[in-house]
């Protein structure tokens, strides 16, 4: 009870930013023990000779679970009390260079072996007649920047490394940091990862969820989906008060067969932590009884070698049809379909957040020096005319007053859904929004667009295959926006959908639509997305 009370106090006595300007959040223990037992880390098995490391220890949880089990290990092998504290030190190796984390890491370490083997500070040698503190391999330095050597005799590597982002912090003193420029840390402590493991060897990380798409960790992806064979892959939120979701990846230093499944499990932390588990179940299917699986072979034929693990639910769904097409068709596309941003102009309104001064709350008034401003996620509805609560003085507005008067498209940013409207009143909007304008000015393409980025079709498209992965704060990036496929060949139906599209703006801007009208909408909407799906199966199996 008192370690626990010591380390509650010293993560909580750290203001929140130095926590996050240190990325000291610690590996709940209940997680450490589901990652040990993916890695077959079990006192079941002779742990006596599987070494394990640490890089990044912090306040010692994983550490601390390796011992316990250690010790547990040793003693079902009947050895000695001296062995078994011989095997403490010989195979648990841990490093960071926070004092106090190392402190606490070894105090956790020493307050295991005491409840596990009473002998823990028996002289181990019996040289000395005085019983002495038995030295253990907990080590303030920076576990990166030793000169380690490829497939050092590591069995086991496991680390929560801190999250701390190349753009706000100084890596270039890391040799490989400097070869590859903008490099976050946790892709550092995975390269460790995949160079010190012995081969046959296992790496249990949990590090923030960029890592599953985000273009800087491509090479990383590859080096781990190529050399590694992936059992478990883990997106997690609720794990650490922290704006970023949790990844644990569980890999086997070995070549992944051609048939091998990648179990994943997407959960809350919450839900995953208060899940009951029948007393019966062995520890490997405790961690697959309600995940799901893809073969590792798509995930390493990805673009960027991005782990998508949403798409084994769509592989056969017109989502992954198409994800796959335009994969195999990247060299030799036919014009069948262009891209979104071969069509419109796609900008971002002015660079002021919601809460800037320059904002008025209250309409003004005199409006002839003012103009209506629309936020991103605040005015706006897919379909629903977009109505302007805020407004900005003429003066203020920074970019080209031009880009705000045309019609345009407007699609919120910061959101993990696609949801689209159109803007034909000429007002300002916040960076939280992108602006699509037509680059023919031809409004009826503008309402055809509207219903197709409002489509469940391309909303479960981005949603599968770029913003799931980011479980705190996701964004629509702009590449992925401008280069959404959009079928080019004229049809009737094409024209139907344009005409659709307009009729629920009209009444989705209903300030008090009757129930019938609500009715009807629906059954509009409906059939909107039925034709969108025909026109997309139409052009995929013309293709």
């Amino acid at each position: 009870m008192l370690q626990q009370e010591i380390l509650s106090w010293y993560e909580a006595s750290l203001p929140v930013q130095e926590r996050k300007i240190r990325g000291h959040f610690s590996t709940p223990p209940r997680l450490v023990a589901r990652i040990l037992d993916a890695c077959g880390y079990t006192a079941d098995h002779d742990l006596s000779r599987i070494r394990v490391l640490d890089p990044a220890c912090g306040s010692g949880n994983f550490l601390a679970g390796v011992a316990s089990r250690l010790l547990a290990s040793t003693r079902h092998a009947g050895l000695s009390h001296k062995a078994q504290i011989k095997a403490v030190q010989r195979n648990i190796w841990g490093f960071d260079p926070d004092p106090v984390a190392c402190f606490l890491a070894e105090m956790q370490l020493r307050t295991v072996m005491t409840e596990e083997s009473k002998e823990c500070y028996a002289d181990v040698c019996g040289t000395c007649k005085q019983k002495q503190r038995v030295p253990i391999h907990i080590h303030q330095a920076d576990g990166l920047a030793f000169p380690w050597e490829q497939d050092t005799n590591i069995d086991l590597f496991l680390a929560n490394p801190p999250y701390l982002a190349a753009k706000n912090n100084d890596l270039s003193g890391y040799q490989f940091a400097r070869q590859r420029g903008q490099l976050d840390s946790y892709l550092l402590f995975l390269n460790l990862a995949l160079q010190v493991v012995r081969p046959g060897g296992w790496i249990g990380l949990v590090i923030p969820d960029p890592v599953l798409a985000r273009s800087n960790a491509m090479l990383e992806r590859q080096r781990l989906l190529a050399g590694t064979t992936v059992h478990q892959l883990w997106h997690l939120s609720g794990v650490f008060p922290a704006y970023v979701g949790a990844v644990v990846i569980v890999a086997q230093k070995r070549s992944p067969s051609p048939l091998h499944q990648v179990n994943w499990l997407r959960e809350t932390w919450q839900r995953l932590h208060e899940s009951t588990i029948k007393d019966n179940v062995s520890p490997q299917e405790k961690n697959t009884s309600s995940s799901q699986s893809i073969p590792q072979s798509l995930l390493r034929s990805q673009p960027g070698a991005e782990l998508r693990y949403l798409l084994s639910d769509v592989q056969n769904s017109l989502v992954g049809r198409l994800h796959a097409y335009l994969c195999a068709s990247q060299a030799t596309r036919e014009q069948r379909f262009v891209y979104l941003n071969e069509l419109v102009l796609i900008r971002r309104g002015e660079e002021l957040s919601k809460e800037s001064a320059f904002l008025m709350q209250r309409k003004p008034e005199d409006e002839r020096e003012w103009l209506p401003v629309l936020r991103g996620g605040v005015d706006l509805q897919a379909y629903a005319n977009p109505i302007a609560d805020c407004w900005i003085a003429h003066e203020q507005v920074m970019k080209p007053l031009e880009r705000y008067l045309r019609p345009k498209l407007l699609v919120v940013k910061s959101t993990g859904r696609l949801q689209a409207t159109l803007d034909l009143q000429g007002r300002v909007v916040l960076q939280t929004l992108y602006l699509l304008c037509s680059i023919t000015n031809d409004t009826e393409e503008l309402y055809f667009l509207l219903a197709l980025l409002n489509s469940r079709l391309l909303q479960k498209y981005v949603f599968v295959l770029y913003t799931a992965y980011k479980w705190v704060q996701p964004q629509i990036e702009q590449r992925v926006l401008a280069h959404l496929p959009i079928p080019t060949f004229e049809t009737s139906a094409r024209v139907a959908i344009s005409q659709r599209a307009q009729a629920l703006m009209s009444a989705c801007s209903e300030t008090k639509p009757v129930v019938e009208l609500r009715e009807h909408c629906k059954q509009m909407y409906e059939e909107q997305e039925r034709a969108i799906c025909v026109l997309y199966e139409q052009f995929l199996s013309d293709s």
